[in-house]
């Protein structure tokens, strides 16, 4: 009796055992079809939008009046865009495919800077003309590449599916179902990804006013002055940084290097009278400047408000030198303030010349702070006078819009350059806009919406 007691529970054991691997390989299989489908469905959305690209930016070329081209490089424009997305979602982590994400971004924006252009009424110069041409034929290039690769997963009987190691299970052998398993695909299966990223990487710079041109990855901060300094100097500046933050003396526990656009020591500090209480300092190598600082106390309650905290932040900038700034924007954080200053010189608002302070709303303690703008764009700049009147300006704007006020500003452009405008603050039923008219020559560059929150502001 008791043997056949063992043998039924062994039995159901073995029953369980063998159902619980039903449902683990049908889940498997559920999975792996699944990235196996979204992988097939990114592929072919890459190569279709790739295809789709190049054929508007010839199409480009060769049309006749000014808004026919617009619409083709908008449409080559989000047609770029698309693919590079397809691109970042395909499953193929084992490939560096930099340059080519790169090249689509690249591509994308210039079209959009190109239809930009023509819509303002220029034209575009036989520069602009032979680098979108040469860009057409690389987006040709890639389109063919693209075939080659798929031929090889066909002819291979390559699975997208393989790259994230979702293997499938084996397929049962019946006399219907004779083929072979597919192979599982590796980074090496696929030469003609590796072959077109090795490509792009020997394509000469794109030079442009657009977010992805490539002299913007060049630039050096303008904002450092003085020579190089060394550690101990670095750690005095950090010491007496955080103590003018905090009112409290402090000691250096680690210094780091920190490597990046702006060279700096990474110094770690300890509160003497608060144990506990930690920092960090980056210290700019050129010059010993304070490039960011972070206090990583909690602050666990609220006393002060935003304008409390505005002040305080202001009053700190200027007692570490920074006479003339303005605030522009500020957000609550927990219990904690982030406001963004900007420097003003002769009345003119200099937006690339930003630094952003973190004030703790229990006592008013300065807990972050944030250079790194200010010291890449703060130079010696020699503002030219407004071509056009403020009057003039107030006449632009539609008629729906309330004027409540102006001011000129600096502002910077995706390419790296600035602008003289008018910013004019405009309101539209309970929504309040930010418009940016070039102060040369009146068009308007730029709109912004300002979006209220709790405890602050932000724009978009």
């Amino acid at each position: 009796m008791h043997r056949r007691w063992t043998t039924l529970a062994l039995s159901l054991l073995l029953l369980a055992a063998v159902g619980w691997g039903l449902w683990e390989r049908a889940n498997r299989l559920a999975l792996a079809h699944a990235v196996e489908a979204g992988g097939q469905r990114d592929f072919y959305n890459l190569l279709s939008q790739v295809e789709q690209a190049e054929v508007s930016m010839g199409k480009s070329l060769i049309c006749s009046t000014p808004a026919q081209q617009a619409a083709l490089l908008t449409q080559a424009w989000n047609q770029a865009s698309f693919a590079q997305a397809a691109l970042t979602q395909l499953p193929t982590p084992g490939l560096n495919l930099t340059a080519t994400r790169k090249f689509l971004s690249q591509a994308a924006d210039y079209c959009n800077y190109l239809a930009q252009k023509v819509a303002r009424g220029q034209s575009l110069s036989e520069e602009e003309i032979q680098t979108l041409n040469r860009l057409r034929q690389e987006m040709g290039r890639l389109a063919a590449d693209l075939h080659n690769t798929e031929s090889q997963v066909a002819s291979r009987a390559l699975r997208w599916s393989s790259f994230y190691s979702v293997r499938m299970p084996p397929l049962p052998r019946t006399m219907a179902l004779k083929e072979a398993v597919p192979a599982q695909a590796t980074p090496q299966s696929l030469e003609g990804f590796v072959n077109t990223d090795r490509h792009m990487q020997t394509l000469p710079s794109l030079n442009y006013d657009g977010p992805f041109s490539d002299h913007l990855e060049k630039t050096r901060p303008m904002g450092l002055t003085g020579t190089a300094i060394d550690q101990p100097q670095a750690e005095k500046n950090a010491v007496a940084f955080a103590g003018a933050a905090s009112g409290t003396p402090h000691r250096v526990t680690g210094v780091t290097p920190v490597n990046g656009r702006i060279p700096c020591f990474g110094i770690s500090l300890v509160d003497d009278k608060r144990p506990g209480i930690v920092s960090r300092v980056d210290v700019s190598q050129q010059g010993g400047h304070i490039i960011s600082f972070l206090n990583y106390r909690p602050v666990d309650r609220a006393t002060l408000d935003a304008r409390a905290a505005t002040e305080r932040a202001e009053d700190f900038l200027k007692a570490q030198g920074f006479q003339e700034v303005v605030p522009t924007y500020t957000l609550r954080q927990g219990n904690s303030q982030l406001i963004t200053f900007v420097l003003r010189e002769e009345g003119v608002i200099l937006y690339p010349d930003q630094i952003k302070v973190k004030v703790a709303l229990d006592n008013g303690e300065i807990i972050g702070f944030d250079a790194t703008p200010y010291y890449m764009a703060h130079h010696r700049r020699d503002l030219p006078e407004p071509a056009v009147g403020v009057e003039d300006i107030k006449g632009k704007v539609r008629p729906h819009l309330k004027v409540e006020g102006t001011r000129l500003a600096l502002i910077p452009t995706p390419g790296g350059r600035e602008i003289l405008a008018y910013e004019v603050t405009t309101s539209m039923d309970d929504e309040r806009y930010l418009l940016y008219f070039n102060a040369l020559t009146g068009e308007e560059e730029k709109i912004m919406k300002i979006i209220d929150l709790p405890g602050g502001q932000l724009t978009m």
